[in-house]
C-alpha cells in the first residue's frame, strides 16, 4: 500500500512539472499593460490587457480609425470618419471628454505635443486639416491627392508628411507656414508612413513593399519587397509598420497576406514570416518590447506574438473590423 502510495505521489509530480512546462512555453511573462484597440464597424474601443482579455467594451461613434495617444496619458485621440469628428477619449474614465467637428472622413490622426497641433488626412475631400487640438480651432486645410491616409510630422514640428493613396505620392509640407515643399512618388497606393530618426518609411498597399526614404533629402534610400512562399505578389498588402529599436527590428502588417514581416532594419533583410489573422492590419508593442498586437481586421481578431521566440502564443476575438491600436504602461 506505502508503495503504491508513493507511485501514486511521484507521477502526481511528474503531471504537475509537466503542465508548469506546458504553461511556462504557452506565451511570455507579459509586463502588464493596457491596449486600446478601435472597432470600424461594431463601432467601439476595446480595453486590452496584456493576457488577451477584454476588460472593457465602449461604444463611441460611427467607424472609429486613426487613434493616437493624446497630449495627457490618460487620453487617446480618435478619428470618427462616418461622423465627421475626432473625439477626445479619457481611457480611465472611459468616456469621451471633448471633439472637434466637423471633420470630413477623418480618417488617420497625428500630433504634435509641443505646440498642442492635431493632423488629420479626410479621406473623402483630399485633403489634410490641421486643428489647435486645446481649442479645436481650424488652423489650415493643405491639399493633396485624392483619398490621403498616413500622416506623420516629424519631432521638431517643422515637416508634415501626408501619403494620398490614388495619387501614388507622399505629400510634404512646411509645418510652419503649411506651404508644399514637394512631393515624394512612391509605388502604388501608398498607406501609412512611419518615422524613424532620419527615415520615412513608407508601405505601398499594391507595391508589395515598403520604401524608404532620406527625411532631409528626400531620396530614396533603399525598398522591402515582401514575398512569403506560397503567395501571389498581389496577395502582399502591406499597412501598418512599427519599430523596435532595442532588437533593430521592424515589423510590417502585410494585410491580405495574413502574415507579419520581420525586417532588420540595418541590413533591411526580412528574417521571419510570421502566420497570423486575416488581413493583418494595425500593430502595436508592448511597452516591454516583448510581444507585438496584430490586428487581423477580416477575421475580428487580435494576435499576440512572442519576440524573443518569434511565434504567435495567442489570437482572441476583438471588435467588428479592428483598426487601430495603441499601448500603455
Amino acid at each position: 500500500m506505502g508503495k503504491h502510495l508513493h507511485t501514486v505521489n511521484f507521477n502526481r509530480k511528474i503531471i504537475v512539472s509537466m503542465v508548469l512546462i506546458i504553461v511556462s512555453i504557452g506565451g511570455p511573462r507579459a509586463v502588464a499593460f493596457e491596449a486600446l484597440v478601435t472597432n470600424e464597424r461594431s463601432g467601439d474601443v476595446i480595453h486590452v490587457d496584456e493576457d488577451g482579455r477584454t476588460n472593457h467594451v465602449v461604444p463611441i461613434c460611427n467607424r472609429p480609425r486613426g487613434m493616437v495617444r493624446g497630449l495627457v496619458d490618460s487620453h487617446v485621440i480618435i478619428a470618427c470618419s462616418d461622423d465627421h469628428k475626432v473625439i477626445t477619449y479619457n481611457r480611465a474614465t472611459r468616456t469621451i471628454e471633448s471633439e472637434i467637428s466637423p471633420v470630413r472622413g477623418a480618417m488617420n490622426i497625428a500630433i504634435h505635443n509641443a505646440s498642442s497641433r492635431l493632423f488629420v488626412t479626410n479621406e473623402g475631400a483630399a485633403r489634410a486639416s490641421v486643428f489647435n487640438l486645446s481649442s479645436g480651432q481650424l488652423i489650415a486645410e493643405l491639399p493633396t491627392g485624392l483619398e490621403p491616409d498616413g500622416i506623420a510630422i516629424t519631432d521638431d514640428g517643422k515637416t508634415l508628411f501626408v501619403a494620398s493613396e490614388n495619387a501614388g505620392l507622399v505629400h510634404v509640407f512646411d509645418g510652419s507656414n503649411y506651404e508644399q515643399q514637394g512631393v515624394i512618388k512612391t509605388n502604388l497606393r501608398p498607406r501609412r508612413i512611419t518615422l524613424f530618426k532620419k527615415e520615412l518609411w513608407v508601405s505601398s498597399e499594391m507595391g508589395s513593399r515598403v520604401e524608404i526614404f532620406d527625411i532631409e533629402t528626400r531620396a530614396k534610400r533603399d525598398e522591402v519587397i515582401f514575398a512569403p512562399k506560397g503567395f501571389r505578389p498581389e496577395q502582399m498588402t502591406p499597412v501598418d509598420i512599427a519599430f523596435n529599436d532595442l532588437a533593430n527590428e521592424a515589423y510590417i502588417a502585410l494585410g491580405s497576406a495574413n502574415h507579419i514581416a520581420i525586417v532588420d532594419i540595418t541590413t533591411r533583410k526580412i528574417t521571419k514570416y510570421i502566420l497570423v489573422g486575416r488581413r493583418a492590419w494595425g500593430l502595436g508593442l508592448s511597452p516591454d518590447k516583448q510581444t507585438l498586437i496584430v490586428l487581423n481586421g477580416l477575421s475580428d481578431d487580435f494576435t499576440l506574438i512572442d519576440l524573443q521566440t518569434k511565434r504567435p502564443y495567442l489570437t482572441k476575438r476583438a471588435g467588428l473590423i479592428p483598426h487601430s491600436i495603441k499601448v500603455f504602461e
